[in-house]
């Protein structure tokens, strides 16, 4: 098989690197995307996305990125040309009793520190008009308006078709065997296809990256979860317009545009031994229904449809790793967005690309890679190995 060379190769076809893909080709650079499968098939992670357009309650260093990512879906679907389904109904984030309420305030003030001057704090009153159906014990809210939701699939396939129109390449149904040495530098990848040698790559292959990584002697902190999502059967109403979530819940609630309800909130399944499909746990559905239906008694209304996994790479601070990848010239890391990445991929694409072309991004300071070597390598290892406990994370 001939050697392919290109300007840039982006291993993973998904939200997070299709953005990558189309910034880049906006650019004007030659850039070839490889996936395993089909874009956003099952088990990736943008197939199982609950779709969630969240700003309020990141972590301190991804709220630069967050912060533009939600300017820019306001405006996506006209830039990417494509239907997206994006509606702003904001976030609600929910309080059931005074302990909670006081939590809430405080966390209001921590979403104003971190520049998101819009969150503000909502009393019960306001809580039910900007969520008719609230159960009793719902006492306060912090409110983000801006936040919203959009459809995974829908956001991915329109990244990929708009970096096509640009001349970006897609390979899929091409398997990475694994990542290539030219001296000390990471020059490319062996496929099923032949090898590719790249000027740079971009490891974005979520719960696939670990054992490329580990190719080229990059020990990932990373654990691979199969996160549930249960869709509810349809309705003729659309009457919740924020996404619910709440303190003491392990839950996010939204409404579709056929009436049905999406739910999540980090609920497990469990990846099969090969790394490629999940298992549902039926204790998981049990718990994730009956959390939305006690907190929004509306759901009870309805009855489970389906439910299914995607298998998300969880990094071991809880942010994700964007940028060079230590001591591997080279190679770049797009990965660990554990669970809540979709959002930030029209920024995240946007400062990647510029990252390669060698421009200033200091929005990614505080997810830079080479903060791995601060990790403590024992808890590293535990963590990597940790099996998964009880039905939700965290539990």
């Amino acid at each position: 098989m001939a050697v392919r060379h290109v300007e840039v190769a982006v291993i993973g076809g998904g939200v997070i690197g299709s953005s990558i893909a189309y910034h880049l080709a906006r650019q004007g650079r030659a850039v070839l995307v490889i996936e395993r499968a089909e874009v956003a098939a099952s088990p990736a992670a943008s197939w199982a996305s609950a779709g969630g357009v969240r700003r309020q309650g990141r972590h301190a260093a991804e709220a630069a990125l967050a912060s533009e990512a939600i300017v820019r879906w306001h405006t996506l679907e006209a830039e990417l040309e494509a239907d997206v389904q994006y509606r702003h109904g904001g976030q609600l984030l929910l309080a059931e009793s005074d302990a909670e309420a006081d939590e809430v305030a405080e966390f209001v003030a921590r979403q104003h520190a971190l520049g998101f001057d819009d969150v503000r704090l909502v009393d019960r009153r306001e809580a039910l008009e900007l969520a008719p159906g609230l159960n009793e014990r719902v006492r306060a809210g912090s409110y983000s308006p801006a936040d919203g939701q959009a459809d995974p699939l829908r956001t991915t396939h329109a990244f990929v078709a708009a970096a096509e129109r640009l001349g970006a390449e897609y390979w899929t149904g091409t398997a990475c065997q694994a990542l290539l040495r030219t001296g000390a530098r990471v020059s490319g990848v062996a496929t099923e296809r032949g090898d590719v040698l790249a000027e740079q790559l971009v490891l974005a292959a979520g719960a696939w990256s670990d054992p490329l990584a580990a190719s080229v002697g990059l020990l990932l902190p990373v654990q691979t979860r199969a996160l549930q999502m249960v869709r509810s059967t349809p309705g003729a109403e659309v009457t919740l317009r924020p996404v619910l979530s709440a303190l003491g819940r392990p839950l996010s609630l939204k409404q579709l545009p056929d009436g049905a309800y999406l739910l999540g909130g980090g609920w497990l399944g469990d990846p099969t031994p090969d790394g490629r499909g999940y298992t549902l746990r039926a204790s998981s559905q049990r718990g994730n229904w009956a959390t939305a239906c006690e907190l929004f008694p509306p759901v009870a209304a309805r009855s489970i449809d389906r439910a299914w996994c995607g298998l998300e790479a969880l990094s071991f601070d809880g942010i994700p790793f964007v940028g060079p990848a230590p001591d591997h010239a080279g190679l770049t890391l797009a990965l660990g967005f554990t669970g809540h990445g979709f959002a930030l991929a029209p920024a995240v694409g946007r400062a990647v690309t510029d990252q390669l072309a060698g421009r200033a991004t200091p929005e990614l300071d505080g997810l830079s890679p080479s903060r791995i070597a601060g990790f403590d390598s024992a808890a590293v290892a535990a963590f990597r190995a940790a099996p998964a406990h009880g039905d939700y994370l965290g539990e």
